[in-house]
């Protein structure tokens, strides 16, 4: 957040960058990065909120992350999320998961993530920005994957409650009426169960 516009602009990955992540900035554009250039500002903002008085921190991104250095409890999105999901998923027979991500770069490492944090078969993936992109566009991504899937994930907290709605509502149009989450909610409903 404190970095200027040409700091951000350092951050971009090379064309064969691994771990390439995308945010919203506070202007409401958004922007690409690696977690190699990532992971220092986030400790950085740890370190500065519990200087500030912070409780506990919540890492919120959907995406992994090493243990950071603090001194009061820090939550990762990502794993409350993984921990939701594979509740979910244990109430279908064999199920088939949809992940939408924001970048097609990111699909082949969310097959990755799923299949082995939240022991999820993934059956389809796609890709449509909550940043750059619509709603509707990650409507008809969920939509594409339906046909293949008991459960669409929403890969990103850029997705929120409006994406999955509409979501939905694409899958039951298309003819596949399949749940669609995103991994805020289950991140965040897992962690409020604290609060």
């Amino acid at each position: 957040d404190p970095l200027d516009a040409e700091q951000i602009a350092a951050l971009e990955p090379g064309p064969d960058a691994a771990g390439v992540l995308t945010s919203r900035l506070r202007d409401g554009g958004s922007a690409v990065f690696t977690h190699a250039g990532i992971e220092p500002l986030l400790a950085a903002a740890i370190a500065r909120g519990e200087a500030g008085g912070a409780d506990a921190t919540l890492v919120i991104c959907a995406s992994h992350f090493p243990a950071f250095p603090h001194v009061r409890p820090v939550f990762y999105l990502e794993p409350l999320a993984h921990s939701g999901l594979r509740g979910l998923l244990s109430g279908f027979d064999d199920p088939g998961l949809g992940v939408v991500s924001p970048l097609p770069e990111q699909c082949g490492s969310a097959v990755e993530r799923w299949t082995a944090v939240a022991g999820a078969r993934v059956t389809a993936t796609a890709a449509a920005s909550p940043y750059a992109g619509t709603i509707a566009d990650t409507a008809a991504a969920a939509a594409s994957l339906a046909p293949e899937c008991d459960l669409i994930v929403l890969d990103c907290v850029g997705y929120g409650a409006e994406a999955a709605t509409a979501a939905r509502a694409a899958c039951a149009a298309s003819g596949h009426d399949v749940p669609v989450v995103t991994v805020r909610s289950l991140g965040a409903r897992l962690l409020s169960a604290l609060l």
